[in-house]
């Protein structure tokens, strides 16, 4: 039974106490995620078991045990996701374009990226991310990636007062006295 409480899902994950619990806890998530038929990623706390273990399936099942993202990207992208634990809602998620991890089930490192160009590498690189976040308690409303709508620039009228500012000096005037003024380098001031 998939968890679809909010406040279930908030709730930062323990870590396991061995790889073997781990492991037993990863088997009971693929076999959740392969009944559920939709989905391509399954954290512990969204089947009611508040460990840090999660599977991703992508292009082959992964399991990570006690996972953290100890490496990120500076650069994002915009993914379009859905989350079992929200069924029928789909938004856009702010993700990094590459991430490397460590889990104790995995010697080393592991890297993901979405720079390929292949698709599912884009999609397994937000999904571990998605899970991973499930862990820390974060939802992909958590990361919803927001348009700031469009500001055009104030117009001012011929006789609106402005002030102006070369860095030095401030001029408070009319808006068409100061034009000959913003041409030359100086800008309008906040106030």
């Amino acid at each position: 039974m998939i968890i679809t409480e909010v406040s279930k899902l908030q709730t930062l994950c323990e870590e396991v106490s061995s790889v073997e619990e781990g492991e037993r806890v990863g088997a009971q998530l693929l076999k959740e995620l392969t009944e559920s038929k939709s989905g391509i990623g399954l954290a512990a706390n969204q089947i009611g078991i508040n460990k840090r273990v999660c599977v991703i399936n992508v292009k082959e099942p992964i399991v990570l045990i006690n996972p953290n993202i100890v490496e990120t990207s500076e650069e994002t992208f915009v993914f379009p996701e859905g989350c079992l634990s929200f069924p029928n809602k789909h938004i856009r998620t702010n993700r990094f374009v590459s991430i490397v991890v460590e889990a104790e089930n995995h010697e080393g490192q592991l890297s993901f990226t979405a720079e390929s160009g292949d698709i599912n590498d884009a999609l397994e690189c937000a999904c571990v991310q998605h899970e991973i976040d499930h862990l820390d308690g974060l939802t992909m409303f958590d990361r919803q990636h927001i348009v700031e709508p469009y500001r055009a620039p104030k117009s001012y009228g011929r006789n609106e007062r402005v002030t102006i500012t070369d860095g030095t000096e401030t001029k408070e005037l009319k808006y068409k006295k100061a034009e000959k003024l913003l041409e030359s380098g100086w800008t309008l001031a906040e106030v």
